[in-house]
């Protein structure tokens, strides 16, 4: 969606051997969230003001701190994500937030309107849906244990 409103879009991975596989699914910069040049390195691609947005899918207090640093004056970070092994509280400097001018917003699910949308987009040819893996419905223990080895890139089904 970002590149469909003419964003460049910077991707984070934890893991190197993945970068390839993100460039070609659209992402035009891929940095590793686990390199302590990261912030430095958002501020680089973005002519040294920060990124404009932060989607944070992560989730985490370590992670939303990674945000905070490479977010822009008066950009906006997204939260999507908890993990449920680390607690959902998230640490906040308000000097730094009104500093920063920061805004923070959050994202439970898709509405129905944003999921016509998606379908009309995809209709229309403007998005594809990158697949990694289907498993039949009775595989899905197997799928769930794909699911958390972490390995794929894209959606995982269970197939009717």
């Amino acid at each position: 969606m970002a590149k469909l409103s003419g964003a460049t879009v910077i991707g984070t991975t934890t893991k190197p051997h993945r970068d390839e596989a993100l460039r070609k699914l659209g992402y035009d910069h891929i940095v590793h969230s686990t390199d302590p040049r990261l912030p430095a390195q958002v501020r680089e691609l973005t002519r040294g003001l920060g990124a404009d947005a932060v989607w944070d899918c992560v989730g985490g207090n370590d992670f939303f701190q990674l945000s905070l640093s490479c977010i822009r004056l008066g950009g906006t970070v997204i939260v999507l994500g908890t993990p449920t092994d680390q607690g959902s509280r998230l640490e906040l400097d308000a000097l730094a937030l009104i500093g920063g001018q920061v805004r923070i917003a959050s994202v439970r699910g898709a509405t129905l309107r944003d999921q016509q949308l998606c379908l009309e987009l995809l209709a229309d040819g403007k998005i594809t849906p990158i697949i990694d893996r289907a498993f039949p419905l009775a595989e899905a223990a197997q799928a769930h244990t794909y699911l958390e080895s972490q390995r794929q890139t894209g959606k995982v089904l269970l197939l009717p």
